[in-house]
C-alpha cells in the first residue's frame, strides 16, 4: 500500500513534478492565508505528512522556523538531503501525525497534497485534536483536499517522467465508491533503466472522500473558526477542483 513512499520515495518527485513546479504558488496562497487568517505572526511551522519535503523546503527558504514530520523514513531521507544540499535547518521527525508530544508550540500546521484523505472520519477527529495541541493559541492549520468528482477517471491516465538516465512510465487508475466514500487510487510505475530493464511497482491506496460540508462540520468541532476556500483563491466557487481547510485554534 505505502510502496510510493517506500520504495519509490527517490522517484517521488519525478513522479509529481508537477507539484514541484507549481509549489511556490500554492506557498504564496498559503502565505495570503497566514497574513489574513491566523490570529498570530506565523514564524514557526510544522508540516505534517511532509514526505520528501516539497513544501517544507520552500517554506524554510522564505525564512520561516519549519518542522516536518512524516510515517515514512525512505521520503524523510530525501528531505534531508534536500535541506542539506541549499543549507536549509528544518528539523525532520519520524512519527504519527495522530501520536505527536507537541503542545502550543506552533503558529501554523500544514498539511499538503491531499494527504489528509488519508484519515477516516474517527482519524481525522484524532488529527484535528493533535493539531489543536501543537498549535498555539490563534494559530492556524491549512489543509488540502480535492473535490472527489474530478477524482474519479473513466480511463487510465498515462505520463512519462524521467529521473536522471532513468525513464518513468506512469499508469493510473482511480474508482470511486460514491456509497462508503471512498477512493481507490490505483498506480502502475515502470522505470526503465539505459539497458532497457524493466522494474515495476503496483500501488493501490484507499483514500476517503470528503464534501466541503462534511470537512467543515467536523473540523469545527475543534476549531474556533473554520473556512474553506478552492483551488488558490480565498473564495469558493462551484467548479473549484481543490479545496483548502482552514481552521483557527482558540
Amino acid at each position: 500500500m505505502y510502496e510510493l513512499y517506500t520504495v519509490l520515495a527517490e522517484y517521488y518527485d519525478a513522479i509529481y513534478r508537477r507539484r514541484v513546479e507549481r509549489v511556490k504558488e500554492e506557498i504564496d496562497f498559503v502565505e495570503e492565508i497566514f497574513k489574513n487568517d491566523a490570529k498570530r505572526e506565523i514564524k514557526k511551522i510544522l508540516d505534517l505528512a511532509c514526505g520528501t519535503g516539497i513544501p517544507t523546503v520552500e517554506l524554510a527558504r522564505r525564512g520561516y522556523e519549519v518542522t516536518g514530520l512524516d510515517l515514512h523514513e525512505e521520503m524523510l531521507t530525501v528531505a534531508k538531503k534536500k535541506a542539506e544540499r541549499e543549507g536549509l535547518n528544518i528539523e525532520f521527525i519520524h512519527g504519527d501525525a495522530l501520536d505527536m508530544d507537541f503542545e502550543n508550540e506552533f503558529d501554523a500546521v500544514t498539511m499538503f497534497f491531499s494527504s489528509i484523505m488519508y484519515f477516516d472520519e474517527n482519524a481525522i477527529k484524532e488529527l484535528f485534536n493533535s493539531v489543536i495541541k501543537a498549535l498555539e493559541p490563534g494559530g492556524v492549520f491549512v489543509a488540502d483536499f480535492p473535490c472527489w468528482y474530478y477524482g474519479r477517471s473513466d480511463r487510465p491516465i498515462v505520463w512519462n517522467a524521467e529521473k536522471g538516465e532513468e525513464r518513468l512510465i506512469i499508469t493510473d487508475w482511480r474508482e470511486v465508491e460514491p456509497a462508503t466514500q471512498k477512493l481507490h487510487f490505483k498506480r502502475l510505475v515502470q522505470i526503465i533503466n539505459p539497458n532497457g530493464e524493466v522494474r515495476a511497482f503496483f500501488v493501490h491506496d484507499v483514500l476517503n472522500i470528503y464534501t466541503v460540508r462534511e470537512m467543515k462540520l467536523l473540523a469545527k468541532e475543534y476549531f474556533e473558526d473554520v473556512k474553506i476556500y478552492g483551488n488558490l483563491k480565498r473564495s469558493l466557487s462551484p467548479n473549484d477542483q481543490r479545496y483548502w481547510l482552514v481552521g483557527i485554534a482558540p
